[in-house]
């Protein structure tokens, strides 16, 4: 009687987490799978669970992760679906819709649960980032000041001092000046971002210094394991379980908050101060006000100064990257940019006023957002029925329904591009009338996204990417490790998979 009794329970028990299982992994998805099948929107096999991972282990183990989304759209067209694991998504690389979804009914998306989740640990869930409704506007409407080119101006003179301390430290770090500029240049953005955002407190800090910068990679490392490399962190009931680096990503948060605090604390106390003439980000945070007169809690200033940091390194560091791949994969280039930064900045360390000045230097970052843009898709889920597309081609979004518009894709569509895989910095270079040419269409180049919730720091990261490329090709010769192999890798941003190693000289 015991035995059968065990049975049974075994029985109900396998049942029941069948059940769990297939409503919370399955159901939902076919649903929302079926529902664009229906309007004939191509795509790939429902498998449920695994989707196509097993498609794009291969792509990537072959290094060849972004060409898979391009032999999709070779395949399927501009719409299509696929599942990333348990999820479906629609994918888009067409400028109509995705004006619809970042534009013209942005209130019937937000950011999708799992890249809620992925982020919640380590910045919270009171930030620009992830935040939604009226939370975002009003935090929006708050911090869009901060980011005014009159408040950056002020922190060109720590852009600049921190690549004078790394172009020192890699002319000193082995006897052959081989660096991978992955890592280096990463690891630049962060020291910028960081003294921006805390000022004296981090930068004479060493314990600060130590959390922020060893914490905060340990984390995005773990964040990226659990996301991309095996990911759990899109089934929610596996992702609260403390398995496979979850408490790398908790601790790591824990420190990186309480760090955080006591800098905001110290600011606050009049203890630390800014590094630059004027207000840093923390400064503005602190003193920024809605139009009630109410500024952030304290909670929201430790989130959002976590959040600056944390997207402002990654993304400004990779477009370095891939800047830097570029001029040396075409030293005709390299040479036109060092020739121009010599006539402008004549030896000296660039100001605000001459960055404008740098044509070539601006049309080849450009170039480089186009080809390798560091936010490559753009992910948001659906919260209200509707449809979005031209009128003869319209298409029913669902509720729960995931949508990608794939933007590095986009940046290389022949239809909106003339010559798409192809390097040239001319095609961003102003007339005669110091105009730059006009896109074939307002929504095919969004490496800053677009609408109420496009990247608030790309003034902040174009500022910062010329001022630190200027002063790098002015001072140092870069020149290719020959013989590596360089394959772009989505890994949350776009990054290099296996690095970027370059010789480096000092220009005499």
């Amino acid at each position: 009687m015991f035995l059968l009794f065990a049975l049974y329970a075994v029985i109900i028990t396998i049942l029941i987490l069948a059940a769990i299982i297939y409503f919370t992994l399955i159901h939902k998805q076919r649903q929302l799978y079926n529902a664009f099948r229906s309007q004939n929107i191509p795509g790939e096999p429902f498998v449920p669970i695994f989707g196509q991972l097993k498609q794009i282990r291969q792509y990537q183990n072959a290094d060849k992760s972004m060409q898979w989304y391009l032999d999709l759209q070779a395949k399927h067209g501009n719409l299509y679906i696929i599942s990333f694991g348990p999820l479906v998504r629609l994918i888009i690389i067409e400028p109509e819709y995705a004006s619809d979804v970042l534009k013209k009914y942005t209130k019937f998306y937000v950011k999708p649960a799992v890249f809620r989740n992925v982020f919640k640990d380590i910045m919270g869930e009171n930030n620009l980032l992830v935040s939604a409704g009226e939370n975002h506007n009003r935090a929006r409407k708050m911090l869009n000041p901060a980011f005014h080119f009159v408040n950056l101006q002020s922190m060109i003179s720590i852009m600049t001092q921190q690549t004078a301390c790394a172009i020192d430290k890699w002319l000193n770090m082995n006897e052959n000046n081989i660096i991978d500029l992955q890592v280096e240049l990463n690891s630049l953005t962060l020291s910028v971002i960081a003294s921006s955002a805390f000022g004296q407190a981090f930068e004479t800090n060493e314990h600060a210094k130590n959390v922020i910068t060893n914490s905060l990679l340990a984390v995005l490392d773990a964040i990226l394991y659990r996301t991309i490399q095996i990911p759990v962190s899109q089934i929610p009931f596996l992702d609260k379980l403390p398995i496979l680096k979850k408490d790398v990503i908790r601790q790591g948060s824990k420190e990186i908050s309480a760090v955080v605090e006591q800098m905001i604390n110290d600011r606050k106390a009049g203890i630390s101060h800014s590094l630059c003439d004027g207000n840093d980000l923390l400064d503005l945070l602190l003193t920024a006000q809605d139009q009630d007169g109410n500024g952030f809690s304290d909670q929201q200033v430790r989130d959002e100064a976590i959040t600056f940091v944390l997207a402002g390194h990654e993304t400004t560091g990779n477009l370095l990257v891939w800047c830097m791949y570029l001029l040396m994969a075409h030293p005709d280039v390299y040479r036109d940019c060092y020739e121009e930064i010599e006539r402008v900045l004549q030896g000296k360390i660039p100001v605000y006023s001459q960055l404008t000045d740098l044509h070539i230097l601006d049309a080849v970052i450009h170039e480089s957002l186009r080809l390798y843009p560091p936010a490559p898709v753009i992910v948001r889920e659906c919260v209200q029925e509707h449809s979005i597309g031209p009128d003869e081609k319209r298409i029913r979004v669902p509720v729960g329904a995931t949508i990608l518009l794939n933007i590095f894709a986009l940046h290389r569509s022949n239809v909106h591009w003339k010559d798409p895989s192809q390097f040239n910095y001319k095609r961003w270079m102003r007339n005669s009338d110091g105009l730059k040419p006009k896109l074939a269409h307002p929504f095919c180049y969004l490496p800053f996204s677009a609408g109420n919730r496009n990247c608030i720091g790309q003034n902040f990261a174009m500022l910062e990417s010329k001022v630190i490329l200027a002063m790098l090709i002015q001072r140092l010769h870069f020149e290719l490790v020959p013989g590596q192999k360089v394959a772009p890798q989505l890994q949350i941003t776009l990054r290099t998979k296996y690095g970027l190693y370059a010789k480096v000289n000092r220009i005499l």
